[in-house]
């Protein structure tokens, strides 16, 4: 009858397999039968994948562990720096990709990290009641709004997509949410609009928005997109964010005067507009161009082409997600949503 293995021995041969060697190789360092590390790995490492042959690893267990962690943990890290810490962990070099592949055998799966803004309880109080007055809201209710914001679109390159690694099943959680500022500066600043029957008109913002130069996008580009697009006056409801140069006493008056009824809008939820979806996709197509533009008036052509290239049923899918929007945000009480 064989001898009973020593805790010490194993110790040994849990070490060995945790340092990412094969059962032969541990029964060539260890005078112990193969049936014994069977066992070992079977009671004591059953989540190890067992060997299929070819060249090893580059990460055993304990490090692709520690890669799981640097990317799920609240203070998540992209995969070029886990590659890199790794790379200061083992002393060896090694591809991202190897780090890529190691997490997704470890059932993780990469999203992309939305990007929205940072929200304070009275944010999340705001948006949860305004999920609460429009939740059984019809789709003829939705078609009365008008939707409208400001976008900034670059001549080169973009603001960069970031990643995040979830695992099998798991939603959107706090850690995914990049925190954006409300400011910054722009290639072309572009004012817009949308409804039911498609896009309005737009303008390029030559200048800062602020109250007088809204006043006159009011009076041209959205006084031409209602017309444009059907929409009375005493029947639309016009979206609008809580910008300061939208809220100005002069233009809510300009608003009350025609007779236009003004959504009360949540501070901090481009996730509930459906527009910001619009601007996605504006940009993805000015991507498509085998060349960059050449200037910003180049850009500016570019910008119109596509813009004009939007149909009805393309805004009228967007329009769709709203009751699904207005469920989500009850679901995640009041957190952003994956929009």
């Amino acid at each position: 009858m064989p001898k009973a293995l020593t805790q010490a021995q194993i110790n040994s041969v849990l070490a060995l397999l945790d340092s990412g060697h094969t059962h032969p190789e541990i029964k060539a360092r260890m005078p112990i039968s193969a049936g014994s590390i069977t066992n070992i790995c079977a009671r004591y490492r059953p989540d190890l994948v067992k060997a299929v042959g070819g060249r090893p690893r580059k990460l055993n267990p304990t490090e692709t562990r520690y890669a799981v962690r640097l990317v799920t943990n609240h203070n998540s890290v992209s995969t070029r720096r886990a590659t890199q810490a790794l790379c200061e962990l083992t002393g060896q070099t090694m591809h991202r990709k190897t780090v890529t592949r190691a997490l997704k055998r470890a059932g993780l799966r990469p999203v992309k990290a939305i990007k929205k803004p940072k929200h304070t309880p009275q944010h999340i109080l705001d948006r949860i009641a305004f999920a609460e007055a429009h939740r059984y809201w019809t789709m003829e209710d939705w078609k009365r709004v008008l939707w409208s914001d400001e976008t900034k679109i670059n001549r080169l390159g973009s603001d960069g997509v970031h990643w995040a690694w979830v695992r099998q099943g798991e939603t959107l959680t706090d850690r995914q949410v990049i925190p954006t500022a409300n400011f910054g500066g722009g290639s072309v600043m572009f004012w817009g609009c949308m409804g039911w029957s498609g896009t309005g008109f737009g303008c390029r913002l030559e200048r800062s928005l602020n109250k007088e130069l809204y006043l006159e996008i009011l009076g041209d580009e959205f006084s031409r997109s209602l017309e444009y697009l059907g929409m009375e006056p005493g029947e639309v409801i016009f979206q609008q964010d809580n910008a300061s140069s939208h809220k100005a006493k002069v233009c809510l008056k300009w608003f009350e005067d025609h007779g236009i009824e003004v959504m009360e809008w949540p501070a901090n939820s481009p996730d509930l507009n459906p527009i910001e979806n619009l601007w996605a996709e504006l940009k993805r197509r000015l991507g498509e161009y085998e060349d960059p533009p050449g200037g910003i008036l180049e850009l500016w052509e570019r910008v119109q082409d596509v813009w004009n290239s939007f149909g009805e049923d393309y805004c009228q899918k967007l329009i769709e997600s709203m009751p699904r929007r207005m469920a989500m945000v009850l679901r995640r009480k009041g957190k952003a949503i994956p929009y």
